[in-house]
Parts: C-alpha cells; sequence; structure tokens
C-alpha cells in the first residue's frame, strides 16, 4: 500500500524530458499540471519541437500568464541538467522530473541518477522508474479528489472518479466556503464558547444532508441541535434556480422524465405559446404558468417581458422554469436566455428535449439517414435575424436529408432561392409535417417543384416543418401522377402514453 499526499509544487522548479519528434497529448496534459502548479519555472528539453507557439496554444491554463514560467531548451538532455537548471536554495537541483518518451534504457538511466539526486521522478507509462504517480483527478475550485486503484486498471480510476462525481452535491464549493468561515468565525471570536461551538458544528458536519451544508449561519449553532433551524440555501446568486426545459414536440410520451419532474418541482413556469396543452396539463395547479405572448412584430418585446419575469421571480427566490417546445438549443433561443440569466450572475440547468425536427421525420415514416441514400442530416430555419430569410441557405448535396424549422410560410420566398441558386432538383421528394407527435398530425407529401402550389391547396395545421431529401422515398413514393398526398398520422391520446405506468415504473 502507499502513501496518498497532495504535492506542493510551489516555486519549484520542475524539469519535462521529451524526445519526440511530435507534441503529444500527454506533454499537453503535463505542461498544463505543471504550469498551473505555480511552480517557478517549467523547463522542457526536447532538441525537435520548433512550433513553440503552437505547443503554448493547446495548453489549458488557469492564467494565460503561466506561459511566462515556461522554459524550453531545444538540445539533447544531459544527466547535469538534474543539477545544473534548478534553483539556488536547493543548489541548483531540479525539484521534480516527468519523464515522458525516452526508451527504457535511456528512461533507467535518468530515473537512476534522479533517485541518486533524490529527486521525485514519473516516468509515462513506468511505475517500476518513478517515485511517485499521479492520480486520476477532479478539481473543483475548494474541492480536489484523487482516484488511484495502484496500478490495478487506469481506466477503472477513471470510472470510479466519475461515480463518485455524481454523487457531489452541485453546490460543494458554497459547502466547503461555508464551513470554512464558520470555523473562522468561530476561532476569532473570544465571546464565543469555542469548545460547545465547535462540537456543535461537528455533529452538524457528520448527520446533517450534505447539500444543506452550505445554507448554515453562526445563528444556527444554537444550544440544542435538535432546533437549528436552515435559512434558505445561498445558492450562486440570490437563492433562486432557472432551468430551461425542452418538452419536445407535443406528445407526453416524447416528454423526458427530466422535464416532468422539473415541471412538478417549479414554482413558475415560463411557457412557449406553441408549448401543447397536453402539456401544458401536466402542470400542478399550484404551479403559478405564463405563456410567452409573441405573435407577429411583438416577438422581441415578449422575449423582454418572460426574461424580466424570470429574473424577477428568481430575486424573489422562485424555482422558475422555462418551457421551450422542442429542445431549447434548436432554433430556441435557448443560448441568449442561458446567457442572459448567467450575466445576472445565476447557474442555468438545461435539459435537452426531443426535438421535432426528428420526432417529425420519424412519426412520417422517414429515415433522416439510409445506407445508400442519405449519410448527412441537417437542420435549417426559415427565419433568420429580424424576419428576413437567412443569406446562407444550403446548396444542394444529394445525400443529405435536409429539414427546414419555421419555413412554411416562407416557402414562397425560399424555394426560388433553392431551385435557381443552389441548384436543388424540382423532383426532390419532400414531406411537409405538422403537429408531429400530436393528435392531429398530420403529413403531406409532394416534390419540390410542387411545394408551394400545394402549400396554397392545402390549410395548413402549425406548427410544421418541412423534409427534403431522397430519403422521404424509402418507405413511400408518391405515384408518377400524384402532385401530392395528406396522410393521417395523428395518434389519439389513448394510444399515445398512460402517464400512471410510467410514474409507476419510475417508483
Amino acid at each position: 500500500m502507499k502513501i496518498l499526499a497532495q504535492l506542493n509544487t510551489c516555486d519549484e522548479v520542475i524539469l519535462l524530458l521529451d524526445n519526440s519528434s511530435t507534441i503529444s497529448k500527454n506533454l499537453i496534459n503535463k505542461l498544463s499540471l505543471t504550469l498551473n502548479s505555480n511552480p517557478e519555472k517549467v523547463i522542457l528539453v526536447n532538441p525537435f519541437i520548433e512550433d513553440e507557439d503552437g505547443l503554448l496554444k493547446g495548453l489549458t491554463l488557469d492564467d494565460p500568464q503561466n506561459t511566462e514560467k515556461f522554459v524550453l531548451l531545444k538540445r539533447v538532455f544531459q544527466l547535469s541538467d538534474l543539477v545544473e537548471l534548478g534553483r539556488s536554495k536547493v543548489k541548483n537541483v531540479i525539484d521534480r522530473v516527468f519523464i515522458l518518451n525516452y526508451d527504457e534504457n535511456e528512461a533507467t538511466r535518468i530515473y537512476e541518477s534522479c533517485v541518486e539526486n533524490r529527486i521525485p521522478v514519473n516516468t509515462f507509462n513506468s511505475s517500476k522508474l518513478s517515485t511517485f504517480t499521479l492520480l486520476s483527478t477532479y478539481n473543483n475550485q475548494n474541492l480536489q479528489i484523487g482516484i488511484t486503484t495502484n496500478l490495478k486498471g487506469c481506466k477503472m480510476s477513471s470510472r470510479i472518479k466519475r461515480e463518485i462525481i455524481k454523487s457531489i452535491p452541485p453546490n460543494i464549493n458554497e459547502i466547503l466556503q461555508n464551513v470554512s468561515e464558520l470555523r473562522a468565525i468561530i476561532n476569532s471570536n473570544e465571546n464565543l464558547n469555542k469548545k460547545e461551538k465547535l462540537k456543535w458544528l461537528s455533529q452538524i458536519i457528520d448527520y446533517y444532508p450534505l447539500n444543506e451544508l452550505g445554507a448554515i449561519s453562526i445563528e444556527h449553532l444554537s444550544d440544542d441541535l435538535n432546533d437549528i433551524e436552515f435559512k434558505e440555501s445561498r445558492s450562486l446568486s440570490n437563492n433562486g434556480k432557472i432551468s430551461l426545459i425542452g418538452s419536445g414536440p407535443g406528445s407526453i410520451s416524447n416528454l423526458t422524465v427530466g422535464a416532468l419532474n422539473a415541471i412538478h418541482e417549479a414554482d413558475l413556469i415560463l411557457a412557449d405559446k406553441l408549448v401543447p396543452q397536453e402539456i401544458l396539463d401536466l402542470i400542478p395547479k399550484d404551479v403559478e404558468v405564463f405563456i410567452a405572448r409573441k405573435f407577429p412584430g411583438n416577438a422581441d418585446k415578449a422575449q423582454e417581458e418572460l426574461l424580466s419575469i424570470g429574473l424577477e421571480s428568481l430575486r424573489k427566490g422562485l424555482n422558475v422554469v422555462r418551457l421551450k417546445q422542442g429542445d431549447p438549443y434548436i432554433f430556441g433561443r435557448g443560448g441568449e436566455e442561458y446567457l442572459f440569466f448567467q450575466k445576472h450572475g445565476y447557474k442555468v440547468n438545461v435539459l435537452c428535449g426531443l426535438s421535432s425536427a426528428f420526432v417529425a421525420t420519424a412519426n412520417a415514416g422517414i429515415p433522416a439517414t439510409h445506407r445508400g441514400v442519405a449519410d448527412q442530416v441537417m437542420i435549417c430555419t426559415g427565419v433568420g435575424r429580424k424576419g428576413k430569410i437567412p443569406d446562407n441557405l444550403p446548396i444542394y448535396e444529394p445525400k443529405r436529408t435536409t429539414i427546414f424549422l419555421m419555413s412554411i410560410k416562407r416557402i414562397v420566398d425560399i424555394l426560388p432561392i433553392l431551385i435557381d441558386e443552389k441548384q436543388w432538383p424540382k423532383e426532390l421528394p419532400v414531406a411537409i409535417v405538422e403537429r408531429a407527435s400530436c393528435g392531429d398530425e398530420r403529413v403531406i407529401r409532394t416534390r419540390l417543384g410542387d411545394l408551394v402550389n400545394v402549400c396554397e391547396k392545402i390549410e395548413s395545421r402549425p406548427p410544421g416543418l418541412i423534409v427534403t431529401g431522397w430519403a422521404c422515398d424509402v418507405y413511400t413514393r408518391l405515384d408518377e401522377d400524384e402532385e401530392y398526398r395528406i396522410i393521417e398520422t395523428g395518434v389519439s391520446l389513448d394510444e399515445n402514453v398512460d402517464l400512471n405506468k410510467i410514474v409507476r415504473l419510475i417508483e
């Protein structure tokens, strides 16, 4: 059994020895690790590396100024470097050595010299030539965790680390900081009975839920542990919680368990007007619901109103759910909303939803990819900034399935660009899918050249989208003389999903 220890490399001179002509991932990782450990200097000896700037650009550094501590020696390593390149404080002996890429004979020679000079040394992929090894680590501000299987399986160390990380409360840094501050207050206040207070604090740490420790104040340390009351947890900002949730295209069967749970835990739900009633009916009666008032010409003002209500509610400490149709990040302005709340100091929880682009395609009997037919999928929008047609509509690619969202009402303007400028063939099969996964779902199959006429002939059922590409013909084809075909594909509520069954399965 080995001793686990946290290395303090502050002000050390660390030597990295690499004999490779290429910049390896291992080299990048070791350089990032050592430069972030606050050394005096990190020296890399390598006779082959020419692109020093390229090497530094690949590093992941806590502070960009850490590169000032880096020295590259473009020459062959000499054993005398071990006792000449170090700090004067330790008689020029190097503090620590990493051997990255040497043959075993040369690595053994360096290792033996390090041992002779009592220099800690780590040799990549060789425990017998190392006096210390690096653990699989997790770093999160105040918390560091290291895992080792004592060389019984490096991959298992990483797997175990991931399993441990999943069990750590998201507010762990707040917890550690709060407990540290409590200890400091207790130690600095001469009017407190330190022994008793530290006793209570110790018991609280041992017995109370870990995720609530970030809420305890000095006032909570009463004479009776059972009388302790918890304040609302001091979250990242002002107690509130914000989540961006995708509700899927409409059917309850396409709603994720995570989304359903978020809906039931919310204090306020800010919903898009396209979120189907079927989903809205799942919201508990005691949860406040505000539906976005987005109408033609009013979208930006309605968005600002929604964000303002959300921010005000967060400042009151409410659990706010921003409920969006489909997936928040697929033309749902989810990224903009994330940045808005982040700018105001809130950590945003995001739960993706099933995008209508894929649900509609599957429900219409269209495989988005199919061997020999389609090996690419593209999702586009027909509405750019300020309602304009996007200036980057795609060129035609025979083996691509292209899905156009928010495009049916703009198809008169979009189609000429696709056919005349982007060389899309008029005979390309397309499908309009409306109200995807809802009870009144409908599919209209036609060809690209007939699309405008078909849209004018039928009364639309928004929301809808357009699927284009030869994948539309894999299962179903129009007859040669057939301009279009309407297929009612809606699923009744009885056939849709048994919500009680889902709840029983979860329990």
